[in-house]
């Protein structure tokens, strides 16, 4: 289902994009200290997921679960869980003839301010949000995908 270019590639700039998230949402975490889990699937295991826990019975690109913070007992920087779908992402780049790695990491990006507890909820943090993303976006040489 993923190209193995394509994780490959994610995985060798993962800590790049990181960084620039980090630094620009102005969260400071101890360096080398995140953990963070990341599920390359498919629509249907997403449309499982999706269904269980938000109630929509339909496949999404990403889904994002922040860690419980009453959760005593949770690691220390552990931000929690992305899953993107392979057949969504790869949909939808085609369609906004987006290169797929660069629609991926947006979505990555997008998915991390979300567990750094950013939303879209209303227009106003929908602006904050997206600003945000073209700015971490911008430094890591990808364009504004919202244009």
């Amino acid at each position: 289902m993923w190209q193995a270019e394509l994780v490959k590639q994610f995985h060798k700039n993962l800590n790049e994009m990181l960084v620039e998230i980090f630094t620009n949402a102005n969260h400071n975490f101890e360096k080398s200290k995140i953990l963070l889990s990341i599920f390359f699937s498919g629509d249907k295991e997403m449309k499982r997921l999706n269904s269980h826990y938000r109630n929509i019975n339909n496949s999404t690109n990403i889904l994002s679960f922040p860690v419980l913070k009453e959760n005593n007992n949770s690691v220390k920087n552990f931000l929690g869980d992305i899953i993107f779908s392979s057949e969504t992402i790869h949909k939808e780049a085609k369609q906004e003839k987006k290169h797929i790695y660069n629609h991926l990491v947006h979505l990555f990006v997008h998915g991390i301010l979300h567990l750094l507890g950013y939303d879209h909820q209303n227009e106003e943090n929908a602006i904050v949000m997206e600003n945000l993303e073209i700015k971490i976006l911008k430094k890591l040489c990808i364009e504004n995908p919202y244009i």
